[in-house]
């Protein structure tokens, strides 16, 4: 029953979307937004450090970019839960059957989905400003994979701010504080030596960035660090979420 319900609660969130076109806008513009910016201000610019010979920076920087499109939800869970909670939405779930494990795990689905659909959003406008993806549809699928997990991490993230923010101004200014370095270094923007690198693993995406560095750069689908990486992350991604559902639950549900 529990599964039953959060599909359908999940099934209510993604149905926002098209309620509110404005949602919709955003969610699209967001990530074409970000491949544009990227692709304008550096494809003009090349370095001799890069995996493939004749790489521009825009590429170099793809995977990390794919991943902070999907850390950025972070902020979307934290500033919707608050709002939710101050209109006094969580209030009444409590009042009715609905399981608040039920809830959470619907908004860890809905957000994860959305997630994974803005970074590939991202592939796709650099696929047509040029950019040749190695790894087929494999490599896709794997990347994927990658994006989920990280889609599940910034739910959780997201979670742990709502629960400890008093409004949507500090859910958004604490939400900064996690964003700003995952995307300075887990997205390889300050990467530029072993000491920043070594800093950069300490970050969720990293291993995202990382990993679909060698994906999309080399086409190394079957590469022991892609593997390494995945249960890197995927430990991280437990942690963070099962951290998040019970603070939420604790601060909120009580």
């Amino acid at each position: 029953m529990t599964v039953q319900t959060m599909g359908a609660l999940t099934a209510v969130e993604l149905k926002k979307l098209y309620r509110d076109p404005m949602n919709l806008i955003v969610m699209l513009l967001m990530p074409v937004g970000l491949a544009l910016i990227f692709y304008l201000a550096l494809s003009g610019v090349t370095n001799d450090y890069y995996p493939v010979p004749g790489m521009n920076h825009f590429e170099y920087l793809l995977p990390g970019v794919m991943g902070y499109s999907v850390i950025y939800m972070g902020m979307m869970v934290a500033l919707g839960l608050v709002e939710y909670r101050q209109s006094g939405l969580l209030k009444r779930i409590e009042a009715t059957p609905v399981s608040p494990v039920a809830y959470m795990g619907s908004q860890i689905v809905a957000y994860m989905l959305i997630a994974v659909v803005q970074a590939l959003v991202v592939l796709l406008v650099a696929r047509l400003l040029g950019f040749e993806p190695q790894g087929g549809i494999v490599g896709v699928l794997l990347a994927c994979v990658f994006l989920a997990l990280l889609g599940i991490t910034a739910v959780g993230l997201g979670l742990i701010t709502a629960a400890i923010s008093k409004d949507s101004g500090a859910a958004g200014g604490l939400s900064v504080i996690f964003i700003l370095p995952m995307m300075m270094f887990g997205s390889y923007l300050a990467v530029f030596s072993e000491m920043t690198r070594n800093i950069a693993r300490f970050m969720p995406n990293f291993y995202v960035t990382d990993s679909l560095s060698v994906i999309f750069h080399t086409g190394g689908v079957s590469e022991p660090i892609i593997w390494q990486n995945l249960l890197i992350l995927a430990g991280i991604s437990l942690v963070i979420v099962v951290a998040g559902i019970l603070i939420f639950k604790r601060t909120v549900f009580r």
